[in-house]
């Protein structure tokens, strides 16, 4: 049984994440990053990235070529099945890349699992809205 509890902290845990990646820090990342496998990442253009250091050293990747990322996040709809939950939502993401400036809608999917009593994600998909 879901309750709204469980939904606001899947919901608590997705804004951990964008505020994660907002930082450009590889330890914050890593902090909610789910420890069990299988962890896998689809970045926007990007194949499927599957491992948890493998799925770090992209975020990394991005990290070290952005001058700034920021997210608004629309719409977060939480579901929560068991030890599994789910958000979808759209990003506004504005970065900064090569000194330029850019802009652009990504539909998102966030899975996370519960490892020790905290939510921690496990899969996160972008895919470009044109």
């Amino acid at each position: 049984m879901t309750t709204s509890n469980d939904q606001e902290a899947v919901i608590a845990a997705n804004a951990a994440f964008y505020r994660a990646v907002e930082s450009l820090d590889g330890d914050l990342l890593d902090a909610i990053l789910a420890h069990d496998e299988p962890v896998r990442v689809v970045h926007p253009g990007w194949p499927l990235v599957s491992g948890r250091a493998d799925v770090k050293a992209s975020w990394e990747r991005i990290f070290d070529n952005a001058g700034v990322m920021q997210f608004t996040i629309v719409d977060p709809e939480a579901y929560v099945e068991g030890e599994l939950a789910w958000v979808i939502c759209t990003e506004r993401l504005t970065s900064v890349q090569g000194g330029r400036v850019v802009e652009g809608l990504v539909a998102t999917t966030n899975l996370f699992r519960r490892e020790n009593g905290e939510w921690r994600i496990a899969h996160h998909h972008g895919s470009p809205v044109m």
